[in-house]
């Protein structure tokens, strides 16, 4: 018996993501928006409500800087540069969103020191924070925080809230961080 090729396997997902993606002009607040939540990543094909917070993350940032991108196109480049964490069991690796934006392109510094990150968000135009959940067995969780005209605004911060949330340094803990992007 042949086995099927992987490229095949996410090129067919890619067509699948593509097929049922409702497209939006408009941030993504919950990776269980029903737009979002049952696309597919990684090698199992985890739905994206589950595992893809990098994913939703990644958007959000790329819409806040003025290139927004299709989330399956997101998707499917962040399969290509080896980014899920586990082949997506666990989500998205969290020092490996730099490659997407290395491949796009984007100026980005990432930073694995909360002060320095907390230092500077006010300054940027845009962030993604890679923290522990409130329990750590619930593993890590990726969220973007935008720059309003000097108000920061967390995007998917919670799974409950379909809004922007207002945020400040003060709100991230140094015992709960594990890395962040500054754009």
């Amino acid at each position: 018996m042949c086995a099927i090729h992987p490229i095949i396997i996410y090129m067919n997902r890619y067509n699948s993501n593509k097929a049922q993606y409702i497209p939006t002009n408009k941030y993504i607040f919950l990776q269980s928006d029903p737009s979002v939540a049952s696309l597919k990543y990684g090698k199992p094909g985890i739905k994206i409500k589950t595992n893809g917070c990098g994913m939703v993350a990644v958007y959000n940032v790329m819409r806040s800087l003025g290139s927004p991108v299709e989330l399956p196109d997101i998707i499917r480049d962040a399969e290509a540069l080896r980014m899920p964490w586990l082949f997506g069991f666990f989500g998205t690796k969290p020092r490996s969103l730099g490659r997407y934006f290395s491949k796009k392109e984007i100026s980005f510094k990432r930073t694995d020191d909360c002060a320095e990150f907390k230092e500077s968000l006010e300054k940027c135009r845009a962030a993604i924070i890679c923290t522990w959940c409130s329990k750590r067995r619930d593993g890590i969780h990726f969220f973007a925080i935008i720059n309003d005209s000097g108000k920061l605004k967390a995007l998917n911060r919670w799974s409950d809230v379909d809004h922007a949330t207002d945020i400040t340094p003060d709100d991230i803990r140094a015992d709960r961080f594990i890395t962040g992007y500054l754009f």
